[in-house]
């Protein structure tokens, strides 16, 4: 019969030999349904958080994700999907399982140290299943931890290198230019793996974390390796007709500067699948890496074999998100000087006990702090919120703290927290060590799930998102005040009928009794009938902005002046003034000490800001900015903001005068209230009013800056 040789030619009575010469190509039947136009490429990235690509700079990626990186092309993918879970999240057990598509217990590895004992004549290496259908095919194993060499394969090239290395070989390979005793030049790459190390290597040296920029530097440069790869896909002369399937996961997350905790941060990984025949949007159920192997032999035409964990992917995705967020909206609470529900819905919250605050300041507007013992609010038990067995849904609020938690109290939830295992769900702070947020989810001891943890910073405010698709998984977004998004996820699909019979209660557990109890700031909270998608959030989030409910329902929003506000000469105004200072949301304030009738104004990094009467006399607009020239008074007779007549290094003390009218100030608006500034002219030159850059028991001082430099402030009209 023919058959191909190494360069897809027909070879009559061939046997698998690279000894011939590629001079052209001669199509043949291969056996089963092998079609020959079907290739490959498996990228396992290791390191890889589930939230690695949302934070970097991925255009490769995220061309692939969304469907655009080459014409017929879509892509299906998971930033929740998870590792295997009989075994710790090391590269050894997840290697194997994405190459065998079988976790730990099938395999026997357990470790790193017991690859080479795993059970490969069994739960062979998918490329060794590829050349047992069909000795013609062409695979190459590209791999830059030498342990994978422990891992029994049948590929025709294997290769153990380092990132750059195998990122080259890769290129040669495909573009038909590398060549060795084992694979003539030319040869067509039918199945390639690549595993890429350098991630990883990046986390164990700092973090696993957004936050980290080396982490995310090298993610971003794993993601420009990868773009090179595809440009050169794109580049091959039969590219129009050749059917390729790019498969991209990872083999763990991490936690600090390592891994190997059983934990969803440790757990939750990438998953994708961008071909021809994929469906385009985010995968449905939970993906494992483990999934990867039964879906490149799919897309090659072999039958997964039974013995398999994996599944197939690509093909079913999640229905797409309503057009409108609201969508399912069933409780929204601003705090804007009560607790009533503005969604429509008239589910208000009430004081549970305490004496909860509603201060100016929040994330928008007012907001509600709670830190008193037994203090919180109640939604009480409304039928809206009886999730029972099947129902998502969404938990969101705007969080802040000024310091570590004492115990692990609730942020929001309907269960009695003496025991996770009792029936409910639960957001909440501490999940860890003080500044961690994290999920509970049970309906009985059998079926609790702990989702955590995320840590968070002090006095900024922190986007929280906790959404339940039940029959899949349970995700927390954590979005910090500096424009990263947190992300890790959990598989809740066997959790049943969480109705507690409690009540909801914000600050405390269902019952109202919890032994710790909430001390943070809450705005913008709100509850959604199902699962908000991760496009909803990041809208919601707008890179730590934010975006008020309040808007998207087309109520009357906080009002912050802008450029595009109403100002009238001779009027006054009442405001409030916050910055952002490194991530914290800090109030301008007025010094409790009076010294010759003069207070030094400092920035409260706790968020607390001293209202303050503005009075405008003179209103100017050019193009798209507006100045609004006049003073700012601090109410209650605590002085007018002025600066200091002494200068050093060009910068002068800010300072609120009890005996003076103030000094005259300009306020230049731009359309985004978030870049307002204010400036003075002080002996001729031209001062900025900014923070100052050392923080001392929470504040920073204020000040004036002549070169002139000045800092981006937000005004706040109140009541």
């Amino acid at each position: 019969m023919t058959i191909k040789d190494k360069c897809g030619r027909g070879v009559i009575g061939a046997k698998k030999t690279v000894a011939n010469l590629c001079v052209g190509l001669f199509g043949a039947m291969l056996s089963g349904q092998v079609l020959a136009s079907s290739h490959s490429l498996l990228i396992a990235i290791d390191g890889l958080r589930g939230d690695g690509i949302e934070n970097a700079s991925t255009p490769n990626l995220d061309k692939l994700i969304a469907g655009t990186w080459a014409e017929g092309y879509q892509g299906a993918f998971a930033f929740y999907a998870q590792t295997m879970k009989d075994a710790a999240p090391n590269s050894g057990p997840n290697h194997v399982g994405i190459m065998t598509g079988v976790t730990a217990k099938k395999s026997g590895v357990t470790g790193n140290s017991d690859v080479h004992t795993g059970r490969y004549a069994q739960y062979p290496h998918y490329q060794s299943l590829l050349e047992r259908h069909s000795a013609s095919l062409n695979t190459a194993y590209l791999v830059t931890w030498s342990t994978d060499m422990q891992i029994a394969n049948e590929a025709d090239l294997k290769i153990d290198s380092n990132d750059a290395g195998n990122v080259n070989n890769a290129l040669k390979i495909i573009n038909g230019t590398y060549e060795s005793n084992n694979w003539p030049k030319g040869t067509r790459p039918d199945s390639i793996f690549l595993f890429l190390d350098d991630v990883d290597g990046a986390g164990h040296a700092c973090c696993f974390t957004a936050s980290d920029t080396g982490y995310v530097d090298e993610i971003a440069d794993v993601d420009r390796q990868i773009g090179i790869l595809l440009d050169a896909i794109k580049a091959r002369p039969n590219f129009a007709e050749e059917d390729w399937q790019i498969v991209m996961t990872s083999d763990h997350g991490g936690r600090g500067s390592s891994h190997g905790i059983h934990a969803a941060d440790n757990y939750t990984i990438p998953f994708l699948v961008a071909s021809k025949t994929a469906k385009q949007g985010y995968l449905s159920g939970i993906p494992k890496n483990y999934d990867a192997a039964p879906t490149v032999l799919a897309h090659h035409g072999l039958s997964v074999p039974s013995n398999m964990d994996g599944e197939v992917r690509g093909h079913s995705v999640q229905a797409q998100a309503p057009e409108n967020i609201e969508t399912d909206l069933i409780t929204y609470l601003p705090f804007d000087g009560n607790y009533e529900d503005k969604s429509g819905n008239h589910i208000h919250a009430k004081v549970g006990g305490g004496s909860p605050e509603i201060n100016s300041g929040g994330k928008f507007g007012q907001f509600v702090a709670i830190n008193g013992s037994q203090e919180y609010l109640s939604l009480g038990s409304p039928v809206e919120m009886d999730f029972a067995s099947a129902r998502d849904f969404t938990l969101m609020t705007w969080y802040r703290v000024s310091g570590d938690q004492q115990g692990d109290p609730v942020i929001v939830g309907n269960k009695n927290w003496d025991s996770g295992s009792n029936r409910g769900t639960l957001l909440l702070a501490n999940e860890g060590n003080g500044d961690d947020v994290g999920i509970n989810i049970a309906s009985t001891s059998a079926d609790r799930k702990d989702i955590d943890p995320i840590d968070y910073t002090f006095n900024g405010w922190w986007l929280l998102v906790a959404t339940f698709d039940r029959d899949g998984s349970a995700t927390l977004y954590a979005g910090s005040p500096t424009g990263q998004l947190n992300i890790i996820s959990g598989s809740i699909e066997d959790v049943g009928d969480i109705s507690s019979s409690l009540d909801w209660n914000i600050g405390q557990d269902g019952a109202g009794t919890y032994k710790y109890n909430l001390k943070a700031d809450l705005d913008d909270f709100a509850v959604w009938g199902r699962a908000l998608t991760l496009d909803e959030v990041r809208a919601l989030y707008n890179g730590g902005s934010g975006t008020e409910i309040n808007k998207i329902l087309n109520n009357a929003p906080t009002r912050y002046l802008n450029s595009n506000s109403s100002v009238t000469e001779g009027q006054d105004y009442q405001v409030i003034i916050t910055a952002v200072a490194n991530g914290q949301t800090c109030g301008l304030e007025w010094d409790a000490t009076l010294r010759s009738r003069e207070r030094n104004a400092k920035w409260d990094c706790a968020g607390r800001a001293d209202p303050l009467t503005f009075q405008v006399n003179k209103v100017t607009t050019s193009g798209s900015v507006k100045k609004v020239s006049g003073y700012l008074v601090a109410q209650g007779g605590k002085g007018a903001l002025e600066w200091d007549a002494d200068s050093v290094s060009n910068e002068r003390n800010a300072k609120f005068d009890e005996g003076t009218s103030g000094d005259y100030l300009t306020v230049t608006l731009q359309p985004n209230e978030n870049e307002t500034k204010i400036s003075a002219i002080a002996y001729g030159r031209e001062c900025g009013l900014e923070w100052d850059a050392k923080l001392s028991g929470g504040e920073r001082n204020a000040k004036w800056d002549c070169h002139p430099r000045s800092d981006s402030v937000r005004i706040q009209l109140i009541d």
